[in-house]
C-alpha cells in the first residue's frame, strides 16, 4: 500500500513558525544559550532548512527585531486611538509598550550580546529610538493640550520626556545589569510600569488623576 508523504508546511508558515519559536527561546533562555541546532529541533525541522529560511543568527535577530519595530510603531499609528478618552490613550498605549517590551525582552535584556553579533541591530534600534522619542513628545503635548498635564516650563518638560524613555525603554537593562537578575518575570514588567507611571504623577491635573485612577488595571502576562 503506498503512503502518501506528508505534507509540507508552506514556506512563509514555516518561517513565522521559527520566528515565533525563536523568540519564545530568546527570551526563556537568552541569546548565547540557544544555538541553531536546538530552535531547528523545537521546530522540529533541520538544521538545513532552518538555514533556508535564515542563514545566520543575525537573521534571526533581525528578523525578530522587524517583528518589534512594527508593532513598537503601530502603538502610535494615526486613528488607532479615534474616539478613545484622552485620559485613556497614554495609558493604554504605556500599557502596550510593557508588554510589548515583555514580548521581545531578550531584545534588551541581551543588548549587549545582541550588538556584538548583530551590528546592523545597533543602528535600527538607534533609528527606532528617536522615532518613538519623537512619538512620546506628541503624545505628552497632546496631554497637556487636554489639561491632563501641567508641565511648568519647558527645561521640565525636556527632562521628563528624556526621563520617560530612558526608564521605559532600559527598564529590562537595569535590573540585569544593576540589579544582576538573571530571569524578569512578570512582576518585574509590573515594577517597571510603576516607575513611569511615578514619573508622570507629580504632574497630573487633578481631572487626570480621577480619570486614570478609575481606569482598569494592567492585566500581566502568566508567570511566575
Amino acid at each position: 500500500m503506498n503512503r502518501t508523504p506528508a505534507a509540507k508546511a508552506p514556506r512563509g508558515k514555516t518561517r513565522e513558525r521559527v520566528l515565533d519559536l525563536a523568540c519564545a527561546l530568546f527570551n526563556d533562555q537568552g541569546v548565547e544559550r540557544v544555538t541553531t541546532r536546538l530552535i531547528a529541533e523545537t521546530a522540529g525541522i533541520n538544521e538545513g532548512n532552518l538555514y533556508y529560511h535564515f542563514r545566520t543568527k543575525e537573521a534571526l535577530y533581525l528578523a525578530l527585531f522587524a517583528r518589534f519595530e512594527a508593532a513598537a510603531l503601530a502603538l502610535f499609528a494615526p486613528g488607532t486611538a479615534a474616539g478613545a478618552d484622552p485620559a485613556a490613550v497614554p495609558v493604554e498605549r504605556l500599557r502596550r509598550w510593557f508588554l510589548l517590551t515583555w514580548s521581545f525582552r531578550f531584545l534588551f535584556r541581551d543588548a549587549v550580546a545582541l550588538s556584538a553579533a548583530a551590528p546592523q541591530l545597533r543602528r535600527r534600534l538607534q533609528r527606532l529610538s528617536l522615532r518613538l522619542q519623537a512619538e512620546t513628545r506628541a503624545t505628552i503635548a497632546a496631554m497637556e493640550a487636554a489639561g491632563l498635564l501641567a508641565l511648568p516650563e519647558e527645561e521640565v518638560r525636556e527632562k521628563l520626556l528624556a526621563n520617560l524613555w530612558i526608564v521605559s525603554a532600559y527598564w529590562i537593562s537595569y535590573l540585569v545589569l544593576h540589579l544582576g537578575l538573571r530571569r524578569v518575570t512578570p512582576a518585574h514588567l509590573r515594577w517597571g510600569y510603576e516607575q513611569v507611571r511615578a514619573l508622570l504623577a507629580p504632574y497630573l491635573t487633578e481631572a487626570a488623576r480621577a480619570r486614570i485612577e478609575a481606569l482598569p488595571e494592567m492585566t500581566l502576562p502568566p508567570g511566575p
